[in-house]
């Protein structure tokens, strides 16, 4: 399954290396294909070094371990009422561009969707359990 998640479960999995946002990263990792995009990796290190004052070489592994790790799309560009919030714009739009079955979130905004053409819009912990399902 091809999976984007977006830049508050990153910053979640990075921050507590042992919660729910970590688990859902490492299998990820591990059974799906990972898409991503330059925009979300810049949020992600972005708000690690101005709201959580991670120093920069510890910010420099997290872009590099994310850019390695994922596939990297440029965001399709998408109409302004895509989404109640404009600034989730290129998150959806790095979905569609990369052909993802599923956007993981904790965005209200984007949650609301619930689904977005063939996208999947959903919480961390309902992926664990569609997962699940994909393996056994």
């Amino acid at each position: 399954m091809r999976v984007v998640l977006d830049s508050s479960v990153l910053i979640a999995a990075h921050l507590s290396r042992a919660g729910v946002c970590a688990d859902l990263l490492e299998d990820v990792l591990s059974e799906h294909e990972w898409i991503t995009s330059d925009f979300i990796v810049d949020e992600v290190c972005r708000k690690l070094k101005e709201k959580f004052r991670f120093p920069d070489p510890e910010v420099a592994a997290v872009r590099e371990f994310i850019k390695k790790s994922a596939q990297l799309v440029s965001p399709a560009e998408l109409p302004a009422g895509s989404c109640r919030d404009p600034a989730d714009l290129p998150i959806l739009g790095t979905a569609v561009a990369g052909k993802a079955h599923t956007l993981v979130s904790v965005d209200k905004d984007l949650l609301d969707l619930k689904s977005f053409s063939e996208l999947a819009i959903i919480r961390p912990g309902e992926f664990f359990s569609r997962s699940k399902n994909l393996h056994d």
